[in-house]
């Protein structure tokens, strides 16, 4: 780009359309003093405006072939790194808002965006991985650095995203869900833990269908996962389980169903005795006593995955380590109401 200093009344204007501002300049006019803003487009109207400005000094900056205005590159790369669950308000001073279009989980592919910003041509700011927004939430914005961005610049910022799209946000979809104990849970603790449940699962809008308590039986209980599965249950909550027992019988029932045991125990505080498995389309936590009992653990980050139908594995959890000490990082996560 070619910065270029005029002198209105001196200079021809005219010499300029096309370009952009690049400082604000005050202005008088019949209704009071105003401002032309830097990133204005300089066009005919500009230019009549201007003309009677005379002795002011304009600072603009011309393109030079293959580059893109501020608000074109901005619109461009955010329409390119977008994905499903999000939308792209129009460009504003040269930036682009990204809002949630539903309301969900919002997935970030964080090695990407170091990489895009790393280039420089691009400023490309999003919400945390796993956050829960609501539709009309920001989500990101992207705007280009530089008045005018040359087009392989921006091409090489693509190509650094690697991943597409970088940004997306999951909606929530599963609807149904089932709490089993073991003898482990005494009755009273049952009802406790199904009420904190319960009212946990309609913030997403899930219905604790099903609770039940099951004799400590790997039989009994691979009959209660059944039974979940043939109802259609999607999150399987499960309370008495002790995750460092081998023959845990919750443990044992879940290979005569054939489902698989993802993790054992998670890097996350609250949560080390926290274990998952997926059986069919349905997805299993083993919980210990923080998780049923209201306080903030391991089960307040994962399931908006779960509800999300994302998926929840060892390399999820590996991730979720870094920040994994819950007291200090939910807060960032969750959506402020």
């Amino acid at each position: 780009m070619i910065r270029r200093t005029l002198t209105i009344g001196v200079d021809d204007l005219s010499s300029a359309r096309g370009a952009l501002v690049c400082r604000d300049l005050p202005i008088s006019t019949a209704a009071g003093p105003a401002s032309i803003r830097r990133g204005t487009l300089v066009d005919a109207a500009l230019c009549l405006t201007l003309a009677k400005q005379a002795g002011a000094q304009i600072a603009v900056v011309l393109p030079e072939p293959g580059e893109l205005a501020q608000s074109e590159a901005s619109h461009q790369f955010a329409h390119a790194v977008v994905g499903p669950g999000l939308t792209v308000d129009p460009p504003h001073q040269g930036q682009c808002v990204i809002h949630a279009t539903t309301r969900g989980l919002v997935r970030v592919c964080p090695t990407s965006v170091v990489r895009i910003n790393r280039r420089g041509a691009i400023l490309f700011a999003t919400a945390l991985d796993g956050r829960v927004v609501a539709e009309g939430d920001t989500v990101a914005i992207v705007k280009a650095a530089d008045l005018w961005t040359a087009s392989d610049s921006l091409t090489r910022s693509l190509r650094a995203a690697r991943t597409t799209p970088v940004l997306r946000v999951a909606p929530f979809a599963a609807r149904k869900a089932a709490f089993l104990a073991g003898e482990r849970i005494r009755p009273r603790n049952f009802t406790a833990a199904a009420e904190n449940l319960r009212g946990l699962l309609a913030g997403f809008s899930v219905e604790l269908a099903l609770t039940q308590r099951v004799a400590d039986d790997p039989s009994a209980i691979a009959d209660a996962y059944r039974r979940c599965l043939d109802e259609g249950v999607e999150i399987i909550l499960v309370g008495g389980s002790i995750a460092l027992d081998p023959g845990d019988p919750f443990l044992v029932a879940l290979e005569r169903i054939e489902a698989e045991l993802a993790c054992r125990g998670a890097p996350i505080d609250p949560g080390t005795m926290f274990w998952v498995a997926h059986a069919g389309p349905a997805v299993v936590f083993g919980l210990a006593s923080c998780e049923l009992y209201g306080r903030q653990s391991i089960l307040d980050l994962l399931l908006p995955y779960a509800v999300a139908k994302e998926p929840i594995d060892r390399a999820l959890l590996a991730e979720l380590g870094y920040g994994g000490l819950l007291d200090q990082t939910l807060r960032a996560r969750q959506r402020s109401e």
